[in-house]
């Protein structure tokens, strides 16, 4: 079969969307299928917000019009099932927990026996039209599935579950197979990393200490965790992130910087438990990037309430802060609270918000102006040159053809708010 897979939403629904092709093509499937040629279109879903609920939905309207089949995994295959059939009721559901029956599904759609193998037609190739050496240079890697929280507002854990994590050999066994393929960027991923391992007797710090014991040209990324997740195992992960293999980038979502808030959120944390953390990163790290979220507008949020979220921004200084407005999601218990702001008032706060990121953006990154730094380029530039990567896990854009993989000095010649500008430092001739 040709197969087209589409993935919306977080690292953790990329990196599954990339294993689930794999493992198609591993059965003989011909996967990178534009929409038109597609036989089965494989759509790993995210609904985590109305507003993406709301596109995953026209999405698939769209391909019942055009007469596609289709597949939906990840999160909408749940708690959103009716809601998909509503608008293609002919699609086919695929649950995160199963996602190992998909080359039974394929089976049976080819009207194979249950054990057959299809012939191999091309096999997986990355995405079309990925730029070569690029295509498989940053790759996210699944680690856990499901979370130990209970926030009111989320609607991601009913579709995900408790966790369950992957053995560390399997993650090995899985970034040594994409350094392999030519990967330089690792992203280790899941709802939330830093509960990794509790439910098989180990932790994430033990994780990243055993992938940087291997070889080759790559660097590490750890992927989101919560403020009640990253607490008891802060020190130990530190000095795991201290290994020159993995890029100095923290993310922790706070929410909020009210503590009434937050716990009419369901969080399970105060915003101490986020701000103490980020300062003891930034001791440690203090060129790395720290990155947090906000939900806008939460039921309960009053005018005092933000003011104290905008305190606690301008104090901890973020160098990417992502911002939503408070999206009521249908079976979680937020959706029946009263006392939300009205939506004239979000979009204020919101702004203010973002005028305060980009500043704060702004002056971190001209902090590193005039430095030189040791950069990776992991990614071609959607205007020209590559993106690169210092060890703060900064994005630097470099104006030249560079191969992925290529480590180098740049001099820092501009900073944007969200980006860096560089250009390969004079290598300085040492006359003895």
């Amino acid at each position: 079969m040709r197969l087209r897979f589409e993935s919306f939403g977080c690292a953790l629904n990329r990196g599954q969307a990339r294993e689930l092709e794999e493992l198609a093509a591993g059965e003989g499937h011909r996967t990178g299928a534009i929409e038109a040629e597609a036989d089965l279109i494989v759509m790993v879903t995210c609904t985590v917000v109305q507003a993406t609920e709301n596109r995953m939905l026209a999405r698939l309207e769209t391909l019942r019009e055009r007469g596609r089949a289709v597949l939906v995994a990840g999160c909408m295959a749940g708690p959103q099932s009716d809601r998909v059939k509503g608008a293609c009721p002919g699609a086919l559901l695929l649950e995160p927990r199963d996602y190992a029956s998909l080359p039974g599904i394929l089976r049976t759609l080819e009207g194979r026996p249950a054990g057959a193998r299809a012939r191999a037609a091309g096999g997986w190739k990355g995405p079309p039209g990925a730029p070569a050496g690029f295509a498989c240079a940053v790759r996210e890697v699944p680690v856990a599935d499901g979370c130990l929280g209970r926030c009111n507002f989320c609607i991601t854990r009913l579709a995900r579950g408790k966790p369950v994590s992957r053995p560390v050999e399997e993650v090995a066994a899985r970034v040594e197979k994409l350094v392999g393929r030519g990967c330089v960027e690792v992203r280790l991923a899941a709802q939330d990393i830093g509960i990794f391992g509790l439910d098989i007797g180990t932790g994430l710090p033990a994780l990243v200490r055993r992938l940087c014991d291997m070889d080759g040209n790559f660097r590490l990324r750890v992927g989101m965790m919560n403020p009640e997740s990253l607490l008891p195992v802060m020190d130990s992960l530190m000095q795991a992130m201290a290994h020159p293999k993995v890029f100095k980038f923290l993310h922790v979502p706070v929410q909020s910087g009210d503590d009434r808030v937050l716990r009419r959120m369901g969080r399970g944390h105060t915003s101490a438990d986020f701000e103490n953390p980020a300062k003891r990163f930034r001791e440690a790290f203090p060129e790395g990037l720290l990155a947090t979220d906000i939900i806008v507008g939460f039921p309960g949020e009053d005018e005092a309430a933000f003011r104290r979220t905008l305190g606690l921004v301008k104090r901890a200084r973020p160098d990417i802060l992502n911002i939503k407005a408070f999206s009521p999601r249908p079976g979680t218990p937020a959706f029946r609270m009263k006392g939300g702001a009205g939506r004239a008032v979000v979009k204020r706060r919101i702004a203010r918000l973002q005028a305060l990121r980009r500043r704060i953006s702004l002056a971190n990154n001209r902090r590193l102006a005039g430095t030189v730094q040791e950069v990776l380029v992991t990614e071609k530039a959607r205007k020209g040159g590559v993106l690169a990567r210092t060890d703060g896990y900064f994005p630097v854009l470099i104006p030249a053809d560079l191969p992925a993989g290529t480590r180098m000095r740049v001099e820092i010649s501009g900073a944007r708010a969200g980006f860096l500008a560089g250009k390969p430092a004079p290598v300085v001739e040492i006359k003895h």
